[in-house]
């Protein structure tokens, strides 16, 4: 099964490329503006679609949930605005392998405090040096 999800996370890393080349064609072609907003429509109706395929439970806003768990919308949009910007400017390797950094420096401090409710796994050398080897892919496809 580990397998199986091994395979999700790698289709999301191919999926977040190209949906930043495409967007960034896209804004050249119509504007960051019009490009995010048919981006987000296009999300808000696969999103509804699943929902519904899901049982179309809802709680949107159950009781007690932290207000910081819907943050997950805000950084979406920085997401894809960002990369739809960057993409013509420092190139899709490099803002991907940028984009991976970053990710890979919020994950150990997501596993190391269990922010958001994640389950804690320490900060280790092991993992510093795995993040190293990231910026140091990082330099190698900006070079």
């Amino acid at each position: 099964m580990k397998i199986v999800f091994a395979g999700l996370a790698l289709s999301a890393g191919l999926a977040a490329a190209m949906q930043a080349a495409t967007n960034a064609g896209l804004a050249r072609a119509t504007g960051l503006g019009p490009a995010l907003i048919v981006n987000t429509v296009i999300v808000l109706l696969g999103a509804i679609a699943l929902w519904l395929a899901l049982g179309a439970k809802p709680t949107f806003f159950p009781p007690g949930a932290p207000v910081t768990l819907y943050f997950g919308g805000l950084f979406g949009f920085v997401i894809v605005a960002s990369l739809a910007f960057v993409f013509p400017k420092i190139g899709a390797a490099y803002a991907i392998a940028l984009m991976v950094g970053g990710q890979c420096i919020a994950a150990l401090l997501v596993d190391h405090f269990g922010v958001m409710g994640m389950p804690r796994e320490p900060l280790t050398m092991q993992r510093l040096i795995g993040v190293a080897m990231v910026a140091a892919g990082a330099v190698a496809v900006r070079a």
